[in-house]
């Protein structure tokens, strides 16, 4: 039987590598991103690899976050 993980608007939650390369970031970089808007995982996976966990995002509460991101930013005065 197979569980899938689905966040606030019904898309599956993805993982931070997965995350990070939509937004041209390193894993890293998302981490310190995400922390600097208080997003938290959604949920998290057993990592078949090593024994931590592996994060799971909600591409909601990162679509949000975007969001306000570019609202805060000025408008252009171009010509």
């Amino acid at each position: 039987m197979s569980t899938t993980h689905t966040g606030r608007d019904g898309r599956p939650l993805v993982t931070t590598t997965q995350v990070a390369y939509s937004l041209g970031l390193t894993p890293k970089q998302y981490r310190d991103w995400a922390r600097r808007r208080s997003i938290t995982p959604a949920d998290s996976i057993p990592n078949p690899v090593r024994g931590q966990r592996l994060a799971l995002w909600d591409l909601a509460d990162i679509a949000d976050a975007v969001r306000l991101d570019q609202s805060k930013k000025p408008a252009c005065q171009g010509v």
